[in-house]
């Protein structure tokens, strides 16, 4: 065992698994390789945790970074820097439909948190859908979101959520087949709305292709269907792009961009950052309603 995997191993939670008996220590990356202490070389077909859209130590972006360094480190949001305005101006350009605001975050995380609570904030609702096998982040609201038990909290979850069936073709939870089922896990978002909360939601949210899930691709005309009925229950459609987003789904900017409705809120991080810690969530300047 290496001086790094012990003092891992040591010192570091338990929560920071490796999923490996003997993991790798990496060392440095280039492009879309990474080499170990030992100076093996391996194809990293998982680009850090899904964050690596440009590869490893790419000249433009490295450059970039260490000349914005050279210049100032850190300033707070009370004062007005040309790259947060010039990026939230960018993100209004690449960004479906209408959506303009941005609020720049550091994770997916944080920006799932604050689009959740900007959902309930402009709603005064607390109750949102989200999808079985849905994955949110780390908080204890990204947690009580998630759809798959061993992530969510044993101790003190967030109320409000409600987990509806993911669209699941290939192992359809109502044993059916598209199309001939008539999209019957959009269908069911109506009557989980009717039993399972108050009738009057804050939000629908969803990954357009549900990653930690098993990258489940919905079908054509899901997220039409179920992003009519939150609507119809008073709902914002919030659409988690933090896996998918920045050109993941190779023709468009956006996962969400591949069906034909607009998102209220979209949530982005990962290889909006090319590794750094950068995330982000996106709205309208002004609800539909």
């Amino acid at each position: 065992m290496s001086d790094t995997v012990r003092k891992h191993k040591e010192f570091l939670f338990p929560a920071v698994a490796t999923y490996y008996k003997e993991p790798l220590a990496l060392v440095r990356g280039e492009g879309m390789y990474v080499w170990d202490e030992e100076g093996d070389k391996y194809l990293d077909c998982f680009g850090g945790v899904l964050t690596i859209s440009v590869g490893h130590a790419n000249p433009a972006v490295v450059n970039a970074e260490v000349e914005q360094l050279k210049r100032i480190s850190h300033t707070s949001t009370l004062f007005p820097h040309h790259n947060h305005s010039d990026l939230a101006e960018k993100m209004a350009e690449i960004t479906p439909g209408r959506l303009k605001k941005s609020f720049f975050t550091s994770t997916g995380t944080e920006a799932d948190d604050t689009a959740v609570l900007a959902a309930k904030m402009h709603t005064g609702r607390h109750e949102i859908v989200v999808l079985r096998h849905s994955y949110s982040g780390r908080s204890a609201t990204a947690l009580s979101a998630m759809g798959h038990a061993p992530w969510r909290p044993t101790a003190a979850p967030v109320a409000g959520f409600v987990h509806a069936h993911a669209p699941y073709c290939y192992r359809c939870p109502f044993h059916m087949t598209y199309p001939s089922c008539g999209l019957k896990c959009a269908e069911d978002i109506k009557e989980l709305i009717e039993t399972t909360t108050t009738g009057k939601i804050a939000a629908f949210m969803a990954e357009p292709i549900l990653g930690v899930g098993g990258f489940i691709v919905p079908p054509p005309g899901y997220f039409e269907k179920a992003v009519s009925i939150a609507r119809e229950h008073g709902g914002l459609f919030i659409a988690d792009e933090v896996q998918t987003g920045f050109g993941r789904t190779g023709t468009k900017w956006f996962g969400i961009e591949h069906w034909d409705v607009e998102p209220d809120i979209m949530t982005c991080a990962k290889g909006m950052g090319n590794g750094a810690p950068r995330g982000g969530h996106h709205r309208y300047p002004r609800s539909r309603r």
